[in-house]
């Protein structure tokens, strides 16, 4: 027995010959032979308690495959359980299994199941924790990655059983005929909000990865040929309204394309993927985002197969790498892998033409990310990315490094310069540098950042140049006493300052100040309750606004707009998170005071709006709702500046783990008046390239989404898509009465993964 509170967290599972059928009962004898790992550990909330529930979990492993078998205990009527959709379970109970198959104490595989063995699974890297994240939950976790494996599980009325099988080919591991992993097991238990870890977890540390235990000894694993094969068509019809055709003038048009995608296991440590005419088609819109800034563009995350395999072997700082730059590729090639203490990730790719001219010419995108590990935490990395296209390119180097010591403290380094060349040639740079601690009661981080004008990635994701930036963030941390109404406190406060990028070397003022203080309570039985108060501090940027302008007094001519001066403003958030129970959990956030308003250059009183309710009426039914809601109205007269809701529900039944059937409805109302000047109240003009002026109007628009799903999946590679979707347009009158079908389409995809069988000499 492997007690993880006494600390023997070294094991040496068995190899067995035997078989066994995934059914979720551990009734097989060698489940009885296998390892027994007992005695977890509270990590978050608090950490350091032994756990409420207890929990056994056995390990043991085939020429072929490891075996994993959990028995969880809770009282009778407590366990969160739904027939979820694949990667959707973090709403339940959930169990994880994370295996550094490296043994790097930097990344590791994670297999999650829920009481019905439904699966979540990814790649967890030290770096994907967000601030404010539990390092042991799902959220920090990559789970866009999906790999092949088994699993099972059924309810029990003390709690529930699951049984795992991983087969060997489909994850990577070290090369050497005798395996050591990093092993840890996390236990999510909705009714308490806690999760335990089996081998003892310390937040005072760092890095969630060296605290796990091992795996050690095991011999002969044979991944046998790992050659996937993945053909791929896709039919589908699409319609758009002419906008001189009335309610029957449609264009309407149909396509029918094939393509596959190869994935092939050199050996271990080494895969090549490799994709020709892929189907990178989404199956559902990106939620309408409200922008926090509007003077930047919003990030969304990678969802397509052939990128997320692998893809932590190609994480970059400052986003560097961002392979939704890669519109349309028409064909691709990658090599991801390790060699001893470092990570190779090497990415070409050719993306289809979307311009006239030189434009015409297909971009060829060219990615390689070197990863050295330094010590047991440490690392050092070299980024390079270029796209060419004709005659034209954007290439990028850069260098980063991460030191990390005594458990709580880091620094890092990073250095990128770009070379672009079109029409003209520039060149820029950026650089970062953070130190940082993370203790159990205290932490801080101290970062400068600088991206200077020219700096430009085409292969990455930079949404602001011209900045130097200082920032400090302290946090505080307090833990409730065992039985009491609070389990933890935590203050956060941040301090930035920024400047452009030559006023900083030239001590000039700087354009933005802003201050804020988080406090955050987790409560008994998993509420989390936060408020928020910011203090800014803006002066506006004369040179965005050098096109701006303003009609003379006398109507006959136009004076350069000049914008406003310094804006103080404070506004405070509250945000409000209930346990997930039974059949519901909701969050809400609310934010009220005063903002600096960029498109007039004045202050508005804000009031947003954040609610998302899921609802799970049964274990085969989900509702999800969301709602955003953001008002501005100018502080100088009271008038209404600019108003958007987006609501979007979302309605879910699982047939079985494999089949399900999704409808999700979105509607976007947009409202904004038309631009003033602060001073004069004048109607701002904006000139064009011709010169000529052009009033900024009011904007309105009232769209619609709707999109049916119809799934099967049986395992990751396998699937069969048949979809409708159809958008709608009432921003004529701006009354939902009024809406028109503009677009509609309907697609059938299908895809199907081979595994070739064969052994390796």
């Amino acid at each position: 027995m492997f007690s993880g509170r006494a600390r023997s967290i070294d094991v040496r599972a068995p190899r067995l010959n035997d078989t066994v059928t995934i059914d979720g009962v551990l009734d097989e004898p060698a489940w009885q032979r296998a390892s027994l790992l007992t005695d977890f550990t509270s990590y978050s909330p608090v950490d350091g308690r032994p756990a409420q529930d207890s929990i056994e979990v056995r390990v043991w492993y085939a020429p072929e495959a490891l075996y994993v078998g959990i028995r969880a205990f809770a009282p009778p009527g407590t366990v969160r359980a739904t027939l979820a959709e694949r990667d959707r379970i973090a709403s339940d109970d959930w169990i994880a299994l994370h295996l550094d198959t490296f043994l790097d104490r930097r990344r590791s595989f994670v297999f999650a199941v829920n009481p019905f063995g439904v699966q979540a699974d990814g790649m967890r890297t030290e770096m994907s924790a967000g601030p404010g994240v539990s390092r042991g939950a799902l959220q920090a976790v990559d789970l866009s990655q999906d790999y092949v494996w088994q699993s099972k599980g059924r309810t029990l009325d003390d709690g529930f059983m699951v049984e795992l099988r991983i087969p060997f080919k489909s994850i990577r591991f070290q090369a050497g005929a005798t395996q050591d992993w990093g092993l840890q097991v996390v236990r999510q238990t909705q009714r308490t909000g806690y999760q335990d870890t089996w081998a003892p977890a310390s937040r005072s540390v760092q890095s969630f990865a060296p605290q796990a235990g091992a795996l050690r000894g095991m011999t002969g694993l044979k991944r046998g040929l790992v050659l996937d094969l993945t053909p791929t068509s896709i039919t589908s019809t699409s319609g758009t309204r002419n906008s001189t055709g009335g309610n029957t003038g449609w264009q309407r048009g149909t396509r029918g394309e094939g393509g596959g995608d190869v994935r092939w296991g050199i050996t271990s440590n080494f895969t090549v993927n490799a994709t020709a005419n892929p189907d990178f088609s989404q199956v559902e819109t990106d939620v309408g985002q409200i922008p926090g800034d509007v003077r930047f563009a919003n990030f969304y995350p990678e969802l397509r197969p052939f990128f997320v395999e692998g893809s932590e072997q190609f994480d970059a700082p400052n986003k560097l790498v961002n392979t939704r730059s890669i519109v349309q590729p028409l064909g691709a090639l990658k090599l991801t892998g390790k060699i001893p203490r470092t990570d190779i990730g090497l990415l070409t790719a050719l993306d289809a033409a979307t311009g006239t001219g030189d434009d015409r010419a297909n971009p060829l995108f060219t990615i390689v990310r070197l990863r050295r590990d330094l010590g047991t935490e440490s690392t050092a990395g070299i980024v390079f990315t270029d796209r060419s296209v004709g005659t034209r390119f954007n290439r990028v180097a850069g260098f980063d490094t991460r030191l990390q010591f005594r458990k709580t403290y880091s620094v890092e380094a990073r250095y990128a310069a770009s070379l672009t060349s079109d029409s003209t040639k520039r060149s820029g740079s950026l650089w970062e540098g953070n130190v940082g601690s993370s203790g159990r009661g205290y932490g801080f981080r101290y970062s400068i950042q600088g991206f200077s004008p020219g700096f430009q990635t085409q292969s990455g994701f930079v949404n602001r140049v011209d900045f130097t930036k200082l920032q400090m963030n302290q946090r505080f941390t307090f833990f409730g006493a065992r039985g009491g109404w609070w389990d933890q406190r935590q203050h956060f406060f941040t301090g930035s300052t920024l400047w452009t990028y030559n006023a900083f070397a030239q001590r000039d003022a700087p354009l933005e100040t802003s201050l804020s203080l988080d406090n955050s309570m987790t409560l008994r039985g998993g509420w989390k309750v936060s408020v928020t108060p910011d203090l800014q501090r803006i002066d506006f940027d004369p040179r965005r606004y050098a096109s701006y302008a303003v009609p003379s007094a006398n109507g006959r001519d136009t004076v350069a707009f000049a914008a406003s001066a310094q804006q103080v403003t404070s506004s405070t958030a509250l945000i409000v998170n209930t346990p997930q129970w039974r059949r519901v959990g909701a969050t809400i956030t609310a934010t009220a005071g005063t903002d600096p308003e960029f498109f007039e250059t004045g202050t508005v009183r804000r009031r947003d709006l954040e609610a998302q309710v899921d609802v799970r009426p049964s274990t085969q039914v989900r509702i999800g709702a969301l709602l955003r809601y953001q008002r501005f109205i100018r502080a100088r007269d009271g008038s209404l500046f600019s108003t958007q809701v987006v609501p979007r529900l979302r309605l879910e039944y699982q047939f079985s783990r494999a089949l399900f059937l999704r409808f999700v409805g979105q509607v976007e109302s947009r409202d904004r008046s038309a631009l003033r000047d602060p001073a004069t109240e004048r109607p701002l003009l904006r000139r064009a390239t011709n010169g000529t002026y052009t009033p900024l109007s009011a904007r309105k628009s009232l769209l619609g989404r709707g999109d049916v799903l119809v799934s099967y999946l049986p395992s990751p590679g396998t699937v069969v898509y048949l979809g409708y979707g159809t958008g709608v347009d009432a921003t004529e009158t701006m009354r939902p009465i009024d809406v028109q079908r503009t677009t509609d389409g309907a697609f059938v995809k299908f895809s199907y993964l081979y595994r070739v069988r064969g052994t390796t000499r």
